[in-house]
């Protein structure tokens, strides 16, 4: 049996990295997906991707920042699929945060106001909206994509580590508001991810070797961190709630590739 058999999920932000993947592997775990995505050309590409592997996925185009799109959004999947079991909840722009964002005393205000409607307002939308329908069913899985920057100092980009700190915020406290009524919230931290937007740093030898340089594992792919997706909104995680998942390959381990005991040893 396939892990998400009979179950249907949206899946935001899907026409392109780690929400391309969570369409793609959830879909492939037997979950009918709505693909929701800005970009109507890359989201209508995942949805027929999603068909001629045999699965069902619809595309419905949506602006998480706005309240009616979001709206549309859950009738419509409720239309097509009758039903709405999980939330994963990726939409962003990475070129948004990599250009634009700043350390706070350069930070432009409205860019600022741009990355919480994005990142902060739009998960409250989606999580608003779909919770709703989650409530009504008296279950489902809401699956949050935060970050590793959410969790430690990283300079220059203030306002995206604002917007991601308050997801992980929110996790824990919509955990403790709506699992008593059956609805499960977790959070996947990712550390760096090798997407296409990410190709600037990759594809330079010397800034790739820095990025590897700070990780214990090789840089994960987008099906890494999707795989762990499918797994939280499967029947299996049923228990965990209120999580803040880490899946960053060790990024977080360590501060520094220096053995202290060998130190300590050499000093005695």
């Amino acid at each position: 049996m396939q892990l998400l058999e009979g179950k249907v999920a949206i899946v935001t932000g899907a026409g392109s990295g780690v929400g391309r993947a969570g369409a793609r592997l959830m879909a492939r775990d037997g979950a009918k997906v709505a693909v929701a995505d800005v970009d109507a050309d890359a989201g209508e590409a995942v949805a027929a991707e999603i068909r001629a592997a045999g699965g069902e996925a619809i595309f419905i185009g949506t602006d998480v920042r706005d309240s009616a799109a979001v709206q549309a959004l859950v009738a419509g999947t409720v239309g097509r699929f009758g039903r709405i079991d999980v939330l994963f909840h990726n939409a962003m722009s990475v070129r948004l945060v990599n250009e634009r964002d700043r350390r706070v005393t350069e930070l432009p205000e409205e860019v600022w106001h741009e990355i919480q409607s994005l990142c902060l307002t739009g998960t409250f939308l989606c999580a608003k909206h779909v919770g709703r329908q989650m409530l009504a069913q008296k279950s489902g899985s809401i699956i949050l994509t935060a970050t590793t920057d959410a969790l430690i100092g990283q300079a220059g980009i203030d306002g995206y580590t604002a917007a991601k700190g308050g997801v992980v915020a929110m996790t824990r406290s919509m955990a403790a508001g709506l699992s008593p009524e059956g609805i499960r919230v977790n959070a996947i931290c990712p550390g760096f991810v090798n997407t296409p937007h990410q190709a600037v740093f990759m594809n330079v030898p010397e800034e790739r070797r820095k990025i590897e340089a700070l990780h214990l594992m090789p840089i994960m792919t987008a099906e890494d961190v999707a795989e762990f997706a499918v797994f939280l909104a499967s029947d299996r995680a049923r228990y965990m709630t209120g999580g803040i998942h880490v899946v960053d390959s060790g990024y977080m381990a360590f501060k520094a590739p220096v053995d202290l005991a060998d130190v300590f040893a050499r000093e005695e």
